[in-house]
């Protein structure tokens, strides 16, 4: 037996001696005795004021020179150790903190010392957080099939509110999307697509993306649709002459079926109430059928009618 055990216990003597070696630095680096000094990252935590924001790049983590016990039971059963600045009653501008144990927040009754804390500075520079509402832009590149053109452009939304630090905000005067491509078409086309903020610190009110309805059609000519009557909401004016003539934008296909039925040319009699009469004005020109992006009024000829009290009866 005596025999039997000093053979089991010489053999391989060198590699159980190392095993044993090694589970004995194991056990004291989770034992963590006192007095043992170790430097640990931590996370960084800033508390700001309400409406305020950090606009510098900052740390995220300090590293943290500690001594104590019992480290693992930290890792494994309670909160991380913290470092904390509080800016709660900060102003607006740039703030440098000195970093101090008392800084750190260790979890209740660890027994963890803080000695030290790495950077000793940390430079913050705090802004107000402001919003406004912009309007949104579309870059369209690229052009139609010959003989067809852009008539309109269509945003969905037409406006959004952008918020973020003072400074950036103030100068955004709109906001951009990714850029439309129209390259080769020849009818109207819808798009979605995203905003190009830039900067990460300026945020949108949109969390979906922009619809863009691009109108295209056969490219338009000016046509004139003549005799088209005057007409006034009472029967007290009168206007020499009684036609004019109406020119519009709009493809040949469209402006041959236009006729003078398809407008109201008219001068509203409150406006005329405060003018002295006779005097020369340019009316108004209403397009009666349903609105149609490829008709654009451009005006009348002659640009000005005289108008009179009418001659009592």
């Amino acid at each position: 037996m005596k025999r039997f055990i000093q053979e089991y216990l010489l053999e391989n003597w060198s590699l159980k001696a190392t095993a044993i070696l090694l589970a004995l630095i194991l056990w004291l680096f989770v034992r963590g005795e006192p007095g043992i000094e170790r430097v640990v990252t931590v996370p960084l935590e800033v508390q700001v004021p309400r409406h305020m924001e950090i606009t510098n790049d900052r740390l995220t983590s300090v590293e943290v020179t500690m001594r104590g016990a019992a480290f693992s039971s930290i890792w494994l059963s309670q909160p991380l150790p913290t470092c904390i600045i509080d800016l709660q009653g900060a102003k607006e501008g740039e703030h440098v903190i000195t970093l101090t144990p008392d800084n750190v927040k260790t979890p209740r009754g660890s027994g963890i010392e803080v000695l030290q804390v790495n950077p000793v500075r940390v430079e913050l520079h705090l802004e107000h957080t402001i919003s406004k509402e912009v309007p949104v832009v579309v870059p369209v590149s690229g052009e139609p099939l010959p003989n067809f053109e852009v008539y309109g452009k269509l945003v969905k939304p037409a406006m959004l509110i952008v918020t973020g630090p003072r400074s950036k905000v103030e100068s955004i005067r709109e906001v951009a999307t990714e850029p439309v491509s129209i390259s080769g078409r020849n009818q109207s086309s819808r798009f979605y697509v995203g905003l190009n903020l830039k900067g990460k610190s300026v945020r949108a009110s949109l969390g979906s993306p922009v619809q863009v309805d691009i109108q295209v059609g056969p490219r338009r000519e000016l046509h004139t649709i003549a005799k088209v009557p005057v007409s006034f909401d009472t029967e007290d004016y009168t206007a020499i002459p009684g036609q004019v003539a109406v020119q519009v934008l709009a493809p040949a296909e469209i402006a041959n079926d236009l006729s003078p039925a398809d407008f109201h040319v008219s001068l509203a009699s409150q406006k005329l109430n405060e003018i002295k009469l006779p005097a020369r004005i340019t009316p108004e020109v209403t397009l009666l059928r349903p609105a149609d992006a490829a008709i654009i009024v451009r005006g009348v000829q002659p640009s000005e009618v005289l108008v009179h009290k009418a001659r009592k009866k």
